[in-house]
């Protein structure tokens, strides 16, 4: 990765101002309670308006922060967007890639830190609420209504609904699909080869049979890929029950039934019902691991499971869908391997999903308005986002036909995952594979979507912030119990339960309940 331009140079300067600096990050202190940053009165070396060229704005280097493995050629395609930039307004950048192992934990510093930056990608899952309620990002809605007119006329109005705090906006989601079904997703071949009816297979115990006859007939295949980091498709056998935070990394601790819109009742996963659901998966998967059809280290692997399934070695696997989302799994094996899918979780737009992937503007920058100049450059302008996101033609890539292109095999850019990372992905080149209506369906998708009736909540931890931390450390240390690989997986969930009780479940429910109510009731 290229040195971040403006880093402090020794590690102790850091960890001196970590745990000040975010105090600080707001004009003002009420009763010791920080507030986000807002971006009126924020120093700008920018007009405050865009004049009409770009010899009117002083010029400025735009930093962007972003989640993707550092690339060959990062430094060209740098430069190539630079020298657009700085036609359409005086902006360079500063391409910063993370790779996603480090992500979260370099972003965290360098926010905490104060350093000197301007647009960051953040997510629901990288802790995006925490960080604003600690003041890190600027609010934008001014800024998005002066300079990001584009935006606002592409992107769906829901997507704008979810990165809110306390009514501000502070993140500008990536425009792509704004939902996921679960699924499970299978190879066609193997499917074609055993006539297997995936239309009659709804939940994991549907699995019996056909695991049972690949058992023998394709023993080279792992039937039902489980890594202990995470809960699999949990109470799949219940679609109408979702979970909700607060939790990090998603942890289920809290469910709700999203089709009663009108009296929102939060059950927990020691609640009776729920249990026995998980009772009953954990029991079944104990007894698939039991009869060879789980891998065996599913407690401990840390294998990908797109490496397994380009060997040919994952033949169903539990995934969330979109359209052309087979499309994506075909490519990805090198179109070794066509694949299909049936949804059995209907798609819901969630604020974990609608802010899943997003930019936000640093309190610490010193041009926020340039800084969203470029990110509405990235939403609205084809060249701008493909050359970010594809590389260079020629160079990266060839042009097939006016929207679609055939990546260059090593070329050194343009292999990594910056499709649904950077911008308007509506508006990228297609590439081999992927169907000229791609996109038209991706609309059609997102305006179809049913909305939950939490869109837009936002969880306030702080009054029990000790006890999340307890609840995360007990999900911790039983997360195995769910992949079949322990014994007794009813007396693990039963020892779970006893110690979530103790650890403060009921009063974070009761919290949590307390706050939507009070949310339903305000809307």
């Amino acid at each position: 990765m290229k040195k971040l331009k403006g880093r402090k140079p020794l590690f102790t300067a850091i960890i001196l101002v970590l745990a000040l600096s975010l105090q600080a990050c707001s004009g003002g202190n009420n009763g010791g309670t920080s507030e986000p940053a807002a971006s009126k009165g924020t120093e700008s070396t920018s007009t405050a308006a865009p004049a009409d060229s770009p010899e009117s704005l002083k010029p400025y280097e735009v930093s962007i922060i972003y989640f993707g493995a550092p690339q060959r050629d990062d430094a060209l395609v740098e430069a190539k967007l630079s020298e657009y930039f700085k036609e359409k307004f005086n902006a360079t950048v500063d391409l910063q890639p993370i790779a996603s192992s480090e992500y979260k934990q370099k972003t965290e510093l360098m926010l905490n830190a104060g350093e000197p930056m301007d647009l960051v990608f953040t997510a629901s899952w990288l802790n995006f609420f925490g960080n604003v309620s600690k003041g890190a990002f600027l609010d934008l809605d001014d800024l998005l209504a002066k300079y990001g007119q584009g935006i606002s006329e592409n992107l769906n109005p829901i997507y704008l609904e979810a990165p809110r705090y306390k009514g501000k906006l502070y993140g500008i989601p990536t425009n792509k699909e704004i939902t996921q079904g679960k699924a499970y997703t299978y190879r066609k071949d193997i499917v074609d080869k055993y006539s297997i009816p995936i239309e009659d297979i709804k939940t994991m115990s549907d699995f019996e049979p056909w695991f049972k006859l690949l058992k023998e007939k394709e023993p080279e295949l792992i039937l039902d890929f489980i890594k202990e980091s995470g809960e699999g498709m949990m109470y799949e056998t219940r679609s109408d029950f979702r979970v909700i935070g607060p939790t990090p990394n998603k942890i289920p601790l809290f469910l709700y039934d999203y089709t009663n819109t009108d009296n929102i009742q939060i059950k927990s996963v020691i609640d009776p019902e729920i249990s026995s659901i998980a009772k009953a998966e954990y029991e079944l998967n104990r007894s698939y691991y039991e009869k060879g059809y789980i891998n065996s280290d599913a407690a401990t692997t840390t294998t990908d499971i797109g490496d397994l399934r380009k060997q040919g070695k994952i033949w169903m696997q539990q995934a969330v869908w979109k359209p052309g989302a087979d499309i994506e799994l075909k490519i990805a094996t090198d179109n070794k391997y066509d694949f299909v899918s049936k949804v059995i979780e209907e798609p819901i737009v969630t604020t974990d999903l609608a802010a899943g992937s997003m930019f936000s503007i640093s309190r610490t920058s010193k041009d926020p308005e340039r800084a969203m100049m470029v990110l509405n450059a990235l939403h609205t302008d084809p060249y701008a986002v493909n050359l970010f996101v594809n590389g260079i033609e020629g160079t990266h890539y060839k042009k097939i036909s006016e929207n679609r292109i055939e990546p260059i095999a090593d070329s050194g850019y343009g292999t990594s995952a910056l499709f649904w990372v950077i911008g308007n992905q509506l508006i990228n080149y297609l590439k081999p594979g992927q169907p000229d209506d791609l996109y038209s369906s991706w609309k059609e998708f997102n305006n179809e979507a049913k909305r939950s009736p939490l869109l837009g909540f936002v969880f306030d931890e702080s009054s029990v912030k000790n006890e999340i931390t307890q609840l995360t450390s007990v999900i911790g240390e039983y997360r195995a119990a769910s992949t079949g690989a322990i014994p007794d997986p009813a007396k693990m969930l039963e020892e779970r339960n006893e110690k979530l009780k103790k650890a403060g479940i009921e009063k974070v429910q009761t919290e949590l309940q307390t706050q939507i109510d009070a949310w339903k009731a305000a809307q």
